[in-house]
This record gives C-alpha cells, structure tokens and sequence, in this order.
C-alpha cells in the first residue's frame, strides 16, 4: 500500500500559484533560506492535502487531516501558520483556501485540473 501513496499524483504549489522569476516573490524564495523554508512548509501541507486525501491508512487519513487542520486553521499569530506563510507571500489566504478545496472536490469528482482552472 505503501508504493501506491507513493505514487499519487503529486501536485505542485506551482501549478496553484504560478510564479514567474521576475515576481519579487520568487526572488525571496531564491534568495533567502527563511522565505524558502516557509514555501516549503506550505508546498509540504499542499502536497499532503491532495496526496492523501483518497488514502485508506491510518497513516496516510492522519497526514490528510493534520494538513487539512493547518490549512483551514484561522491562526494569524504563529509565523508558520497558514495565514502567516500566505500573508508573507502576497497571497490571500481564503482565495488560496478556496481554491484548494475546489480542486479537492474535482479531483473526487475526476474532473481534471485543467476543467478546474477553465470554471475558475
């Protein structure tokens, strides 16, 4: 069961969020560790979201939830909480919110994620 998580369809904060190089976004990423760190921990939650959403495991239904909990979490104080990470970014956390669970729903559906971005 194990190889099948593995290989699930991986999706990219890219593909969500595209970001050209000339974005003084990116140029933060590319430039400083704590700003590639934060991408990564949203990118991680992301990819655990869709990942193991469909999973049966104990294990892969625990990564799915805490990912979904941290997502949808209203924190604003801790720097690493979903609204800081998209804040820091220039990204509004309820349209990425929303957005994510809109592509959640297709991909139960088996809508494919360019039908996604065609209705959006």
């Amino acid at each position: 069961m194990i190889d099948h998580e593995e290989s699930q369809e991986s999706i990219s904060l890219a593909e969500i969020i595209p970001v050209q190089y000339s974005d003084p976004v990116a140029v933060r990423i590319q430039s400083s560790g704590e700003y590639r760190l934060l991408w990564a921990i949203l990118e991680d939650a992301i990819d655990c979201y869709f990942r193991y959403a469909d999973q049966s495991s104990a294990t892969a239904q625990e990564q799915f939830r805490e990912a979904e909990e941290w997502i949808e979490s209203s924190e604003e104080e801790w720097l690493c909480s979903f609204n800081s990470i998209c804040r820091h970014f220039q990204i509004d956390p309820g349209y990425l919110r929303s957005g994510l669970r809109a592509r959640l729903a297709a991909k139960h559906t088996g809508l494919t994620a360019a039908a996604v971005r065609q209705a959006a």
